[in-house]
């Protein structure tokens, strides 16, 4: 999803939505939390520290005469929020500016977002996940993934996020488009520009177990099913959602995301035939894709314009069936500008927006082809509607969308030659 100051998370029963550097946490349906919370974050005396790294950085780069548009200071762009197992507290994680992470510590109970960590990562990070590996003590222990420009993904420990970083894989110097774990962080994925999704073992992932080969366009977006956990789904560029057995990389099913429109396949760096497929190729890089972890139903929001429902049905061939909705309730979900969706533990779909309602929640029924807004708090959402609405967004899209499609640029290697590196695919 390019950066738009616009971001949604969720865990515990509760809702995080940053606008800007404005962090407010709402309650999701059957939340605890009847209360809407809001904090700043990188301000103050932390805030002017890491603006100063930044700087130092940029005039590095500057030095350097770096082709890459350098990003402007405190943009956020990846967001994580979890709970530690045994913890009674959530640990929310910030992308900033592509280079730094920072770690918040947030206390329902005392109702505190407090700083506890910031690093610098290798530049041009692009997407960030977190994995966990259970010891044979019982104790877990967790990482964080963040994924490069560079092709690499590299690995720090959590929550002591400062320690040395790990390599853990290389593509090539192909773009990683987005990280992904599976349901226990066994397996690793990571999409890239060059058209592949590839399956490795957490945390030895030098290990490959598969490839996903199939699409014709950079990967935007992967996620997995916890329903079914050897399944994952994935989005291109290339007008397509495409459903994966993962540990063996075979194509189950595919499904076009925008029906009826013609897409340019030429790389970004090369002149294009059709403008308008070009377009059309540019807007799916904007793509925000998430599966309920209940009920197996994927949802994918394209350019703020589009949203498509799909099933992920557990029969003998696994398969994708559209979820019709009606077109009122698609309508309303689509009016005021959609940024990023997400499913809750509660199968409660999350839908934050640049505009007034700034977040609904809503409930999906396939029987009855509705899709109903639920709100668990009403006071609450109320008031985070009038403070979001106090709030100008920074507008740096067109920037942010430069510096992406910059890293999407000159494809580096041929799909055909990758399954010759997969153990027994020779």
């Amino acid at each position: 999803m390019v950066a738009t100051g616009v971001f949604v998370t969720a865990a515990q029963g509760v809702v995080v939505t940053l606008r800007n550097t404005t962090v407010f946490v709402l309650p999701s349906a059957g939340s605890a939390t009847q209360k809407l919370l809001r904090f700043e974050v990188l301000q103050g005396a932390d805030g002017a520290a890491e603006a100063a790294e930044d700087e130092d950085e940029a005039n590095k780069t500057k030095k350097k005469q770096a082709t890459q548009p350098v990003p402007p200071a405190n943009r956020i762009t990846t967001v994580e929020l979890f709970r530690p197992q045994g913890s009674e507290l959530l640990a929310l994680l910030l992308l900033v500016d592509e280079r730094r992470l920072v770690h918040y510590e947030l206390d329902l109970a005392a109702e505190t977002l407090v700083l506890k960590a910031s690093r610098s990562v290798p530049r041009s990070a692009t997407c960030m996940t977190v994995g966990h590996l259970k010891l044979t003590s019982g104790e877990t222990k967790y990482a964080v993934i963040v994924g490069q420009k560079t092709g690499e993904a590299v690995a720090m420990p959590f929550p002591d996020v400062d320690r040395d970083l790990k390599t853990l894989l290389g593509h090539t110097t192909s773009m990683v488009t987005h990280v992904a774990v599976n349901h226990d962080s066994s397996l690793l994925l990571t999409a890239d520009r060059d058209e592949k999704l590839r399956v490795s073992r957490f945390p030895n992932a030098a290990i490959i177990e598969s490839y996903c080969l199939g699409h014709a366009a950079s990967l935007t977006k992967v996620a997995c099913s916890a329903v079914t956990p050897d399944l994952v789904v994935s989005t291109s560029m290339d007008n397509t959602l495409k459903l994966w057995q993962m540990t063996t990389g075979k194509l189950l099913a595919s499904e076009t995301l925008l029906p009826g429109v013609e897409v340019s396949l030429e790389p970004l760096d090369e002149e294009a035939s059709d403008d308008s497929g070009r377009q059309v190729a540019k807007s799916l890089i904007n793509v925000s894709l998430a599966i309920c972890p209940k009920t197996n139903i994927v949802a994918v929001l394209v350019n703020y314009q589009h949203v498509r429902f799909f099933e992920i049905v557990a029969d003998e061939a696994h398969t994708l069936e559209e979820v019709e909705v009606s077109n009122e309730d698609v309508q309303s979900l689509l009016a005021n500008e959609p940024c990023e969706l997400l499913f809750t533990e509660d199968e409660v779909l999350a839908v934050s927006y640049k505009k007034n309602p700034f977040l609904q929640l809503f409930s999906i029924s396939k029987e009855s082809k509705r899709l109903s807004p639920v709100e668990a708090a009403s006071a609450a959402f109320t008031d985070f509607r009038a403070a979001a609405a106090s709030i100008e967004l920074v507008d740096d899209e067109e920037k942010a969308l430069d510096v992406l499609e910059d890293g999407l640029k000159k494809k580096k290697a041929r799909t055909g030659e990758w399954n010759k590196k997969v153990p027994g695919e020779n």
